[in-house]
């Protein structure tokens, strides 16, 4: 089984462990605002897929060209709600979500045209703070959306490229593989989505689909290395300014 799917594979299992597990209670209202006439804060855990990639670049006189596709990874982490009403609350999460892209670069390297294949591989410690509301509540499903704005800190990185250039008598292989510590590492997002809680005896079973995208472009490198003799020489070229986006698929539990 892909390394990917298996948070996912375990959390559902899990989930569907549990639902017989628990005792046959009454669901409470969607959020309960109030226990005792104090505030009842509520609380949870979610994880599953991201479906990242990178958007827009800013026309440079065509000097490159971009072709994109999506790195596929893990989001997920732990939630809190402050319900303001049974049905509108503030929630507040810290999650680990993987970004990133994979990039086709058409660009020229010492004046010959070459096709590159990158990576961008980005981590993120994200805390969202979002607006929910409940917009359909029964005792065993509610359907409820999500819109705020996060804070990211990127916790890991790497950047990787791959080609070869071709002035058609030789065939020279070029490359990179670092980090990307000249990008920024905090990065900003506006967060919007959808949810679908079922009850499960006093708990709730929560499916929920996300986007995120990033407020500002990062600047991405692009830079390689040719063989050179003995040596290698560094080709610098101005750096791509992408925004980071992801899908996010998660499956989760709220007490």
């Amino acid at each position: 089984m892909n390394t990917l799917f298996r948070p996912l594979v375990w959390a559902t299992l899990a989930a569907s462990l549990m639902i017989p597990a628990l005792p046959a209670l009454a669901a409470p209202p969607p959020l309960e605002p109030r226990s005792e006439g104090f505030t009842r804060i509520h609380f949870g855990f979610k994880g599953g897929l991201s479906l990242a990639q990178h958007q827009g670049t800013e026309p440079r006189d065509l000097e490159y060209t971009v072709s994109s596709t999506m790195r596929q990874g893990f989001g997920g982490g732990a939630f809190l709600i402050l319900p303001v009403t049974e049905r509108f609350g503030i929630q507040q999460e810290v999650l680990y979500v993987q970004k990133g892209s994979r990039q086709t670069i058409g660009a020229e390297v010492l004046t010959i045209p070459v096709s590159m294949d990158v990576t961008y591989d980005m981590d993120y410690i994200e805390i969202p703070v979002l607006l929910r509301y409940h917009w359909l509540t029964t005792s065993k499903i509610s359907l409820y959306s999500l819109a705020g704005f996060a804070f990211g800190l990127k916790v890991d990185d790497r950047y990787t490229l791959d080609a070869v250039l071709d002035d058609g008598v030789d065939q020279v292989p070029i490359h990179a593989d670092s980090d990307m510590s000249e990008v920024d590492i905090f990065d900003f997002v506006f967060s919007y989505g959808l949810g679908l809680e079922f009850a499960v005896g006093s708990n709730w079973l929560l499916l929920e689909y996300r986007f995120d995208l990033s407020l500002e472009a990062l600047p991405m490198p692009t830079y390689a290395y040719v063989p050179f003799g003995d040596e290698e020489i560094l080709v610098e070229n101005d750096p791509v300014p992408l925004r980071n986006q992801a899908h996010l698929l998660m499956i989760g539990l709220r007490f």
